[in-house]
């Protein structure tokens, strides 16, 4: 084999025009800075081109011993390094490190010239380890703050394992910058594949989410084989090549998924029978907690392993390094999997097993660094949740049953979820609310902790910090949600989703066929221009929720958005919540509570019985999760804790009224998580 190099394939750059436009309308935008901007892709493959197809399900059978070829390592020339294990073929430019091609069980590897160049570059080859059985090499950049040298400040070294009888390549990197060096925001940390697009077709993410996909140059409005829609990411598919995807909208938001489920993923060509997979084995190294949601595949075919990015978050992520702050990170490893079998199906099965298999081993025991501490070098912190709720002189103690139970850098109760620069450990709790958090990375964290149906965060009283081999049981904790009294009404659900509000049916002319007839509403929620339907169910008047006579399922628009007014214009809305008191203390205190599912640039303002009065309250500008326009159900949470004096209330019947202050465009706006309304304490 004379693999051929091609354009650089592991990437880093600054910002190109793209990464610098303004995150705050279309779900494509980034954040500009003055500041050096690192837009981060660690590696980049651009093809895998099956030739011929054979082979069954790789598939180790327990029962039989065959000996595994050597792996072995080789330099071509002065520019290129091949790692072959008789499996898989892998080669790199060298030193620049960047994937150039790879074999799998005969099929040639054929690169898209068509990726523009930019990513991570490595100055320097390294062999971390070779022996017959596993091949680490490193390719090393180190920034020089005296020579002002080009690119982001960061120092990089770029690591790849192949292994002995693995059909796949395991990945990972190192970045680093010193004190001193320049600020820089790195609002996005990524691995990307670039799959040929003439071989892979069907993209499968999850059980119930797969599909035969689009091409690039379906997508391609200059053609007309699709037309443009809100924003550049969405397309309505015109003229596609394959017809049974004419009609339906493609937009590679729709494929986003939480961090907890996102394992594995990846794309499949149906001609060639041949899988390829991106597994995740731990969250430790990603950003923002289990349910920060990102980017998996998508058209191209492209396939993602997103480490960090604002996506559902927007700029209230601490992407910023500011240059008196020193920080180091290891990401990965993750591994890339490839596969061979008789249909769609093993291949997608086959990739679950071989996910639930590096699941099971991690921490990996193979990597050679000093910033992957082995089993041995972690810690394990456990204990019980209970859930304590205080009012009227009465105690309800509950299990903590399911909670999410994390550790992250030290900071306020529910800072983790725009925590971006650290290591996060999550695990749900059992039935009881035992939980336990193992293979923890030395260090010094808070542990927080939340709990469905209950709102607000908890976080632990003291810090913790873990060292080698140390188990802390931290025994029953104790979380004590917000609460002043008893429930006069409530609104949804409090699970940080808008998950269980009503989710129309999507304009027949622009749906996706995917997410038709669901019966998971967080697949329904994905489908495109959903915000639009609230101008078609209210044409003219807003939404008004009578409690104990509506249904928050039926009658409570998943997304509080902007109505159409004509012309390109926008109207603000204003809802109305209608409930009946029976008696009413005036001199005592009543508290609203709103749980922010999402916010995107809204200004949401509250009045009691008095519309366009004055407020009760005002958020003030809040939001750039931009969840409404990307299909999420969720962005990021936001607890309003809102005193009501009692003169303001009456015996029988209220409205309190919720306005959305920006009438900006189509995805402004806030998705609810919950709404109640509680009694004065003592009562």
């Amino acid at each position: 084999m004379n693999p051929t190099t091609r354009r650089n394939m592991v990437k880093f750059s600054k910002s190109t025009k793209l990464d610098k436009e303004l995150e705050n309308g279309s779900p494509g935008m980034k954040v500009g800075r003055v500041m050096t901007q690192a837009f981060v892709l660690i590696s980049l493959l651009q093809g895998v081109r099956s030739t011929t197809s054979r082979n069954n399900l790789n598939v180790t059978n327990p029962g039989q011993k065959h000996p595994s070829p050597p792996v072995t390592l080789r330099k071509v020339g002065h520019n290129q390094v091949v790692v072959d294990n008789g499996i898989i073929q892998v080669s790199f430019s060298s030193p620049a490190g960047l994937i150039t091609g790879i074999k799998y069980n005969g099929f040639n590897n054929v690169l898209n010239d068509n990726i523009e160049n930019r990513g991570l570059v490595g100055e320097k080859f390294n062999i971390v380890n070779q022996t017959s059985e596993h091949v680490e090499i490193s390719f090393l950049r180190t920034w020089n703050i005296s020579q002002h040298s080009s690119g982001a400040p960061l120092n990089v070294d770029k690591r790849y394992i192949i292994r002995s009888g693995v059909s796949g390549v395991y990945m990972y990197a190192v970045l680093e910058r010193l004190k001193g060096w320049p600020d820089v925001n790195m609002d996005q940390t990524r691995i990307v594949f670039k799959l040929d697009t003439t071989k892979f077709d069907f993209m499968a993410i999850s059980d119930g989410r797969q599909k035969i996909m689009p091409s690039a140059a379906d997508r391609d409005i200059k053609t007309r084989r699709a037309s443009p829609l809100a924003y550049k990411e969405a397309v309505h598919l015109i003229n596609p090549q394959n017809h049974i995807l004419k009609g339906q909208v493609d937009d590679k938001y729709m494929y986003s998924m939480e961090n907890k489920d996102n394992k594995v993923h990846g794309w499949i060509s149906s001609d060639q029978r041949v899988g390829f997979w991106m597994i995740t084995p731990s969250d430790e190294f990603r950003s923002c907690g289990p349910i920060k949601q990102d980017l998996t595949s998508h058209v191209g075919p492209t396939i993602l392993s997103m480490f960090t990015s604002v996506h559902y978050a927007g700029v209230d992520m601490n992407t910023i390094y500011k240059s008196k702050e020193p920080w180091r990170k290891m990401f990965g490893p993750v591994f890339v999997y490839l596969n061979s079998a008789s249909s769609r199906n093993l291949l997608w099965t086959d990739a679950k097993r071989q996910m639930v298999s590096e699941v099971q081993s991690w921490p990996y025991n193979f990597v050679k660094s000093v910033d992957y501490p082995l089993h041995h070098q972690r810690g394990i912190v456990k204990g019980q949740i209970f859930v304590m709720e205080r009012y009227n002189k009465t105690e309800t103690k509950l299990f903590g049953k399911f909670a999410f139970v994390g550790l992250a850098l030290p900071g306020e109760a529910g800072s983790w979820q725009t925590e971006n620069k650290g290591y996060q450990f999550w695990t749900r709790a059992d039935k009881v609310g035992m939980f336990t958090i193992a293979n923890v990375r030395p260090g010094k964290y808070s542990l927080y902790a939340w709990v469905s149906e209950f709102i607000g965060d908890y976080k632990y009283e003291r810090d913790i910090t873990i060292t080698p081999g140390r188990v802390i049981d931290v025994g029953s904790i104790v979380y004590e949600p917000p609460r002043n009294g008893p429930t006069l009404w409530e609104i949804g659900e409090p699970d940080r989703t808008a998950a269980e509000f009503y989710i129309p049916d999507p304009d027949p002319t622009l749906l996706t066929k995917l997410y038709l007839n669901s019966s998971n509403p967080q697949d329904r929620f994905r489908q495109y221009g959903l915000w639009d339907r609230y101008s078609v169910l209210y044409p003219r008047n807003d939404l008004i929720f009578t409690t104990g006579v509506s249904d928050f399922k039926k009658d409570w628009f998943y997304a509080h958005v902007n109505r159409k007014a004509g012309k390109g214009t926008y109207k603000a809305t204003t809802w109305q919540i209608k409930f009946n008191l029976k008696a009413v203390i005036q001199t005592r205190i009543y508290t609203l509570r709103i749980a922010l599912a999402a916010a995107t640039t809204t200004d949401l303002v509250v009045w009691v019985n008095q519309a366009n009065s004055k407020p009760l309250f005002i958020t003030g500008l809040i939001g750039r999760d931009n969840a409404i326009a990307r299909h999420g159900i969720h962005g990021l949470y936001k607890l309003y804790n809102i005193d009501v004096h009692g003169q303001l209330l009456r015996v029988g019947n209220n409205t309190i009224f919720l306005t959305h202050g920006r009438n900006s465009d189509s995805f402004s706006g806030v998705m609810y998580d919950y709404l109640r309304l509680e009694g004065p304490s003592g009562v």
